[in-house]
């Protein structure tokens, strides 16, 4: 994730969503306890009005009155509430006209204890209870034996109602939270939105800078991004004054070098002077002209700009071969360019229009008659490949590009262009290969490789 945006939306999303379903996690764990504990007090008030309504017999039955029944579902066959009355050896001696089917299996609590049972279709709560009677023919003067009488009521209910409910419970509580999250997820976006908002303003200023719309940000910003912009207006003031003293003493040091050159040159073509001596100083004023033109070249390339506007490569590369069309007609040379016109690499100007220059006049140079340029670019880097069809580079042309060779060894013909191109890839963090050209053409091959 290169976008920042996308990244805090994406991290801010996950919390929010996790956040989410722990939040419906512990609402639905809390809606079933409350369900739960509901129904275990609907049961028990249910088995206390039972034994309210209950009528104990000495005999150890019991006899429950339809009309005393504390709810109409135990009347009614599969109505979901059933009632049972175990006696102490666990055998049913009362239930309800609700009940059909197997007994299920229940244990017996304590005696004043429930148990509640959460079986696969119902809910069942037990009660264990003493029964104390008094039994004989004194029984109603009080004189009588009294009798206790060990019983388990249980009643059943269906888990129908408590499904029904849970399930409507879970719709309202997720659809109610789906749509909290979404709200709170659009106004993360607007939120991020509106905090990003000075760095988007930012990132057009630059661009503004970059393409020569602006000299440097205008705009207010941020107390966290004041900062950055005054660095930026910083580098970029830095940048363009330290560019313009280059060019400056540049020009200084030419306008200094111009009049001694100019004075020896005289005094070569000066007939006044000996012929021998005319000789002998021709020779090394030529050499200190070239020496001198090359330096300069070199030390007033611009080099890659950090806010610089991106240069296109086609128009630059057509002017040239217009050119070289005209200075070798006599070669009638075929020039092919692939280069698309949306190519472009962010340089000066005139380095560019000196290294493509440099590059396709040696090959002209040499070739018989068909020149190639391509021009890409890879992971940052501009590639220029530059083919012809001559007789190719000696087993020793690296020599021309090494460290060790001074521009003043160098004679025309034998890769001054080659050498200021290298000088020129050195400033741009670039490198250059001589090889054999392959395919069609079989001549040389140059490959520069630039940082832009």
């Amino acid at each position: 994730m290169k976008s920042l945006r996308t990244r805090l939306l994406v991290v801010a999303t996950l919390v929010l969503v996790v956040f989410m379903l722990l939040c419906g996690a512990g609402l639905d764990q809390a809606f079933r306890g409350t369900s739960m504990q509901a129904q275990r007090d609907k049961q028990q008030g249910m088995i206390f009005a039972l034994l309210g309504a209950a009528d104990f017999e000495d005999s150890g039955s019991v006899r429950i009155n339809g009309g005393a029944l504390p709810d109409p579902r135990l009347s009614r066959v599969q109505s979901g509430l059933e009632a049972l009355i175990f006696n102490e050896r666990g055998k049913v001696i009362w239930r309800s006209q609700s009940f059909a089917g197997a007994v299920p299996e229940l244990l017996a609590p304590e005696v004043g204890s429930t148990l509640f049972t959460d079986l696969e279709d119902r809910f069942a709560m037990t009660y264990g209870v003493r029964w104390v009677t008094e039994t004989g023919a004194l029984r109603l003067l009080g004189g009588g034996k009294k009798k206790q009488t060990r019983y388990t009521v249980a009643v059943m209910e269906d888990k129908t109602d408590y499904r029904a409910q849970l399930k409507a419970f879970r719709r309202v509580l997720w659809t109610w939270l789906g749509g909290a999250a979404i709200a709170l997820i659009a106004v993360q976006v607007a939120v991020l939105s509106w905090g990003l908002a000075p760095l988007r303003k930012l990132v057009r200023e630059l661009r503004g800078v970059e393409s020569g719309q602006q000299s440097r940000i205008e705009a207010g910003y941020p107390d966290e991004l004041t900062p950055l912009a005054e660095g930026l207006n910083t580098m970029i003031t830095a940048e363009r004054n330290q560019q313009q003293r280059y060019r400056n003493a540049l020009d200084d040091l030419a306008h200094s070098l111009k009049t001694p050159l100019a004075v020896l040159r005289g005094l070569v073509e000066d007939d006044a002077l000996a012929a021998e001596a005319r000789e002998r100083m021709r020779d090394p004023v030529d050499r200190m002209q070239q020496i001198t033109h090359h330096q300069l070249r070199k030390a007033a390339a611009a080099g890659r700009r950090t806010l610089a506007e991106p240069v296109k490569l086609k128009p630059l590369a057509d002017k040239i071969v217009g050119a070289l069309v005209k200075v070798y007609a006599a070669k009638q040379l075929r020039f092919g360019l692939e280069i698309a016109d949306s190519l472009k690499a962010r340089a000066d100007e005139g380095d560019l229009y000196e290294l493509l220059g440099n590059l396709l006049d040696n090959a002209a140079k040499w070739a018989t008659s068909e020149v190639r340029m391509r021009a890409e670019i890879r992971t940052r880097m501009l590639v220029l490949i530059i083919d012809d069809d001559g007789p190719g580079f000696p087993e020793d042309a690296d020599k021309l590009l090494s460290r060790g060779v001074r521009a003043d060894s160098i004679t025309p013909g034998q890769g001054i262009g080659l050498g200021a191109v290298a000088e020129l890839v050195k400033v741009y963090d670039g490198s250059i290969t001589l090889s054999r050209a392959d395919g069609v053409l079989s001549g040389a091959r140059v490959t520069v490789s630039l940082s832009v």
